[in-house]
């Protein structure tokens, strides 16, 4: 059973925590047209977002990720998707629905939870793809 390495770790926390802070920036450029309550939900989101990037650095050590059959790679690049889609979010709808998704998958990483990843990483390219459109296959 393969582990997160704790470089690895760190780059997926570090990812995390980008997208956290990308994310209260679109609510603050965006305030005027937020209302209070939907201020205040997305502050709550990015909050969790960063909660969850902290344990993520650290549990650098115990975090099981080949059960789960999704390679490193597919994890970071679900969440620099997720990270590009948030330069193109058109409404709140679209915003919630990423932040909550990168919270599904940070807290599946970080709980070690191997059976939730796969379905953490489907929801936020499902919510980047709905922001962006689908990508190019590579």
């Amino acid at each position: 059973m393969d582990k997160l390495s704790a470089d690895e770790a760190f780059e997926l926390g570090h990812q995390f925590r980008d997208a956290a802070i990308m994310l209260g920036d679109w609510r603050f450029k965006n305030r005027a047209s937020l209302s209070k309550a939907q201020w205040d939900e997305l502050d709550e989101q990015e909050i969790t977002l960063l909660n969850a990037a902290s344990s993520i650095y650290a549990s650098a050590v115990s975090l099981v990720l080949k059960d789960s059959r999704a390679p490193v790679v597919r994890l970071q690049s679900s969440v620099e998707s997720a990270k590009s889609a948030i330069q193109h979010i058109a409404s709140f709808k679209q915003v919630l629905d990423l932040a909550s998704a990168l919270i599904l998958l940070a807290g599946a990483i970080s709980s070690g939870n191997a059976a939730s990843i796969p379905a953490g990483i489907v929801a936020l390219e499902d919510a980047a793809e709905a922001i962006i459109g689908p990508r190019d296959p590579v």
